[in-house]
């Protein structure tokens, strides 16, 4: 007489389920990296490209500004004045205070100053030549620096550093170099140079 004995079960056990959500769990992570490193470096270049456009606004307005710098030829040069100088150097100023070509005195404009206050670099209306501040507008934020370079030419169009205590600054001067830094949102600092060349002189003419 033949025993029968009832058919084997089939399925997972309990440790093999648990095995098997392990090992998914571990490589949806190890999936996961490549595509939240790509989302960090979307938003870093995104942030990064704001403070740049940023740091190319507030230069260009800067440098559409002195280029109207009026010119007195009857011997004191370009009306700008550098303001704040930057310990170590003798020929930079973190800020300067300028005549514009077209205005009158007292009228909105005329006069202006570029500098830094805190974080923010500022277009102000002052009073020229005392250059006090009237009316502030802001340029650009989170800037951590704000530089002009003074220079003159010397023989043969060499370009020379011209100190800001110079006897005769304004007329020497021939063009400046400005450089601006900001911090973006990601904690990278970003810098944005230009330079400006002086029209309204000799110099700015030959130029």
């Amino acid at each position: 007489m033949r025993t029968h004995r009832p058919p084997a079960q089939s399925g997972i056990s309990l440790i093999e389920l648990v095995v098997v959500m392990v090992l998914t769990s571990t490589l949806a992570v190890a999936a996961m990296q490549p595509i939240l490193a790509a989302f960090k470096a979307r938003s870093a270049v995104a942030t990064n490209l704001s403070a740049i456009d940023s740091l190319r606004y507030a230069t260009e307005r800067i440098v559409r500004e002195l280029r109207q710098t009026r010119y007195d030829a009857q011997g004191s040069g370009f009306l700008l004045l550098p303001l704040d100088p930057i310990a170590g150097s003798t020929n930079a100023s973190s800020g300067l205070c300028f005549t514009r070509v077209g205005g009158t005195a007292g009228a909105s404009h005329a006069s202006m100053a570029v500098r830094r206050s805190g974080q923010l670099a500022t277009l102000d209306r002052v009073a020229y030549p005392g250059c006090s501040d009237l009316g502030p507008q802001a340029l650009a934020d989170r800037v951590g620096a704000l530089r002009f370079d003074y220079w003159s030419y010397g023989p043969g169009s060499t370009p020379v550093a011209l100190a800001l205590n110079d006897a005769q600054f304004g007329t020497r001067l021939a063009f400046i170099d400005i450089t601006m830094s900001a911090l973006s949102s990601s904690g990278s600092n970003i810098s944005y140079r230009s330079r400006v060349v002086l029209r309204n002189g000799a110099w700015g003419a030959a130029k």
